[in-house]
């Protein structure tokens, strides 16, 4: 297996351009369904706005559910299983049955409000740098003060590996 030049890899050679984002304002089990469904351990928060306010990850989620289990609603499709054994019910038999507004707790509660970044032209080094300094496993890609990319330590990894090449000088 030959080696592949890492040198001069930039932010914008290894970045992901598909940036799956989360409400702030979105329930925990929706944070679950993204991260499964996109096979990814983490996400950016955006706010009311659609500005980016924070991040959340699968750590958070964990940790959540670690301090306090009973948090953690099952899986189910309402809030209540009404006439099981029944073939109908009558409106008399809703009366008075209160609903929970929504018993489910949000995004906001877990997502940490520190966003890092780089620019498109951060180094792999830089990138990986930053990532070592926080703690973090994933940094966001800016260019012009605009979202363009995220890099998780997976794509930091990769090009390390040499899976990923630094483009051609140009003539």
């Amino acid at each position: 297996m030959s080696r592949r030049k890492t040198t001069g890899l930039r932010a914008r050679d290894i970045m992901q351009r598909q940036i799956t984002t989360i409400s702030y304002a979105a329930p925990l089990t929706e944070l679950e369904r993204l991260l499964g469904e996109h096979k990814i351990s983490g996400l950016p928060v955006t706010g009311e706005s659609g500005r980016i306010i924070g991040v959340v990850s699968m750590r958070d989620l964990l940790a959540h559910y670690a301090e306090d289990p009973d948090h953690r609603l099952p899986p189910r499709r309402g809030y209540y299983e009404i006439c099981p054994h029944d073939d109908e019910f009558f409106e008399e038999d809703l009366e008075g049955l209160l609903l929970p507004s929504d018993p489910e707790e949000r995004v906001a509660s877990i997502m940490t409000n520190e966003v890092y970044t780089v620019s498109t032209e951060a180094t792999l080094e830089q990138i990986a740098r930053e990532m070592t300094a926080h703690g973090i496993h994933r940094v966001l890609v800016e260019e012009d003060r605009k979202l363009v990319g995220i890099i998780s330590t997976m794509e930091v990894l990769r090009a390390v590996a040499g899976e990923i090449a630094a483009p051609e000088p140009r003539a």
